[in-house]
C-alpha cells in the first residue's frame, strides 16, 4: 500500500490571501517525487481543512509542513499534534530555511532551502527505514535535525542549476481555479533590507519561454482565465521578456488569459510597459514601500521617488491598473516621513494598495537590529507577535520604530487604510478584476462569519 503523505501549510485565520490561494510547493514537492518514485510508493495530498480532521481522517504516514515566520507558532503546534500520534514531520519554508535554530523536539527533520532534491532524498530513507534517525540524517545535505539540545544542520545543497529540468508542477493535488500563479523564475537581483527572498534563493535562476508556454497551455487546458506571474520582479531580464513576448504572441495565448505581475520601479522603462501591455498583462503589483527619499534609500538603495512616480504613470497612460505595497515604521522614520508616503498615495494614480508595518524576518539585517533590541530570538517567542499587518493585537506586535508607539503607529495605519478603502471604491468601475471583487468580498464576509 502506499505511503500517504500530506502536505500542510500553516496559515493565519484572519489572512484572506493565505486561505484563498492554495500554494504551489507541495505540487513542485509532488511533481518531483512523482518523477523519482513509483506511483504504488507515495501518495501525495494537499489539505487545507482541520488540521484535526486532517490526522485523525487522512491519517498521513508522513507530515509535511511550511511555515512563514509569522505564522510558525502553528507549525509548532500541527508537530506536536503529529508527534502525538508518532506521525513523522518534515517541515520546510522560508522561516526553518533561515532560521533553523527554531526547529522544536516535535520535528523529525527540516529541509534547508530549495526543496525538490532534499525531500526525494527523504522519501527515499522513510521508504528504507520508516524512520528518520540523526546518523542517517547526517549523510543528507541540506537538511536540519535536533541531536539532544542542539540543532545540527548538515551542509548545504546546492540550487539547481536549470529550472527546466524541474518538471511542472502537479496542481492536481491543489486543484485548478479561474485564478492560478507561475513562477518563471527563482530569486531576486535585489536585497531589499526587509526581505528574505534573496538570501534564501540564491542567484536568480530562469525558466525558459518554451517551459513557461508550456505550464501556460496546461492551465488554458483546466479553464483557468487569469495568471499572475508571481516572481518577485518578473520584467527584471529584459531578454527573457522579450523571448516570452514573442512565444506567448505565437501560441496566441495573450487572447486567451489576462496577466498580472509583481515589477519594481527602477526596471521599468517604457519599452517595458509596451511588452507587458502587448501580451495582456491588465494589472502590475509594484513594490514601492515609501514616499519618502530618506527612508525609501534604507529600505531598497537603489530606487528614487522619481524612479516609483515614472513607474506609476507609464503604466497608468498605458491602461494597466497599478496597485502598490507600502511599509512604515522603520527604526527612524517620524510620523512627517510616514505622512510623506500618506500625501504620495493620495496623489498617485494607484487603484489598491497595501501596507505593511515594518517588522523584522529571519534572513534579513533587520533581524540582527531587532536582535540586538532583544525584541526576537533565534530560538523560540511568540512568532505571531511578527504582526506585520496589526491582524491580531497591535499592542504585542513587534516593532522596530524609536519615534513613535504602538498606538501611534495603530492610528496612522488606520489613516492609510481608510485611504485605501477610498481608492479602492474610486477604482473600482474601471478594474480589470470588477467581475470578481464582488466575489472575493463575499467570501471574505463568509469566512468571517463562520470564524
Amino acid at each position: 500500500m502506499a505511503k500517504k503523505v500530506v502536505f500542510v501549510s500553516a496559515l493565519n485565520e484572519h489572512s484572506v490571501n493565505e486561505n484563498r490561494i492554495r500554494p504551489l510547493w507541495p505540487a513542485f514537492l509532488a511533481a518531483y517525487a512523482e518523477k523519482h518514485f513509483d506511483k504504488k510508493e507515495f501518495e501525495f495530498t494537499y489539505s487545507s481543512g482541520n488540521f484535526q480532521d486532517l490526522l485523525g481522517v487522512q491519517a498521513p504516514d508522513v507530515l509535511c509542513i511550511s511555515s512563514v515566520t509569522q505564522n510558525y507558532d502553528h507549525a509548532v503546534q500541527y508537530a506536536a499534534a503529529a508527534r502525538a500520534r508518532k506521525i513523522p514531520v518534515i517541515i520546510g519554508g522560508m522561516h526553518i530555511s533561515s532560521l533553523s535554530s527554531s526547529l522544536t523536539a516535535d520535528m523529525d527533520v527540516a529541509c534547508i532551502g530549495e526543496g525538490e532534491a532534499t525531500f526525494v532524498d527523504l522519501l527515499s530513507l522513510y521508504l528504507e527505514k520508516g524512520v528518520f534517525q540523526n546518523h542517517d540524517l547526517e549523510k543528507i545535505p541540506g537538511v536540519a535535525f535536533r541531536d539532544g539540545n542542539r540543532v545540527v544542520e548538515t551542509p548545504a545543497r546546492a540550487n539547481r542549476p536549470e529550472i527546466d529540468q524541474l518538471p511542472h508542477p502537479k496542481r492536481s493535488i491543489i486543484g485548478y481555479g479561474n485564478r492560478g500563479y507561475v513562477y518563471t523564475a527563482r530569486g531576486c537581483p535585489y536585497q531589499c533590507v526587509f526581505c528574505a527572498c534573496t538570501r534564501f534563493w540564491g542567484k536568480v535562476r530562469y525558466a525558459s519561454a518554451g517551459y513557461i508556454i508550456e505550464e501556460l497551455k496546461e492551465l488554458i487546458d483546466h479553464g483557468t482565465k487569469i495568471v499572475r506571474f508571481a516572481d518577485e520582479n518578473f520584467p527584471a531580464n529584459t531578454k527573457r521578456l522579450e523571448e516570452l513576448a514573442r512565444s506567448i504572441h505565437n501560441e496566441g495565448i495573450d487572447k486567451k488569459l489576462k496577466f498580472s505581475c509583481w515589477c519594481r520601479a527602477n526596471n521599468v522603462s517604457q519599452s517595458t510597459v509596451d511588452i507587458l501591455k502587448s501580451i495582456n498583462v491588465v494589472s502590475v503589483k509594484l513594490g514601492l514601500e515609501s514616499g519618502n527619499q530618506r527612508i525609501l534609500d534604507f529600505l531598497k538603495g537603489d530606487v528614487t521617488l522619481e524612479d516609483n512616480k515614472r513607474a506609476i504613470g507609464l503604466f497608468h497612460r498605458a491602461g494597466i491598473q497599478v496597485n502598490a505595497d507600502f511599509l512604515f515604521g522603520s527604526p527612524d522614520e517620524t510620523e512627517k516621513e510616514i505622512m510623506d508616503t500618506y500625501r504620495f498615495v493620495k496623489k498617485s494614480p494607484i487603484a489598491f494598495f497595501d501596507l505593511n508595518i515594518f517588522s523584522p524576518l529571519p534572513g534579513t539585517p533587520v533581524w540582527d537590529i531587532a536582535k540586538k533590541k532583544g525584541l526576537v530570538s533565534d530560538t523560540s517567542m511568540q512568532w505571531g507577535h511578527l504582526n506585520y499587518k496589526f491582524m491580531t493585537d497591535p499592542s504585542q506586535a513587534i516593532i522596530l520604530s524609536e519615534t513613535l508607539t504602538h498606538a501611534q503607529l495603530l492610528r496612522l495605519f488606520r489613516k492609510f487604510r481608510r485611504l485605501r478603502l477610498w481608492k479602492a471604491i474610486k477604482a473600482f468601475p474601471k478594474s480589470p478584476w470588477r467581475n470578481e471583487i464582488p466575489l472575493l468580498a463575499l467570501k471574505k464576509i463568509f469566512r468571517m462569519f463562520f470564524r
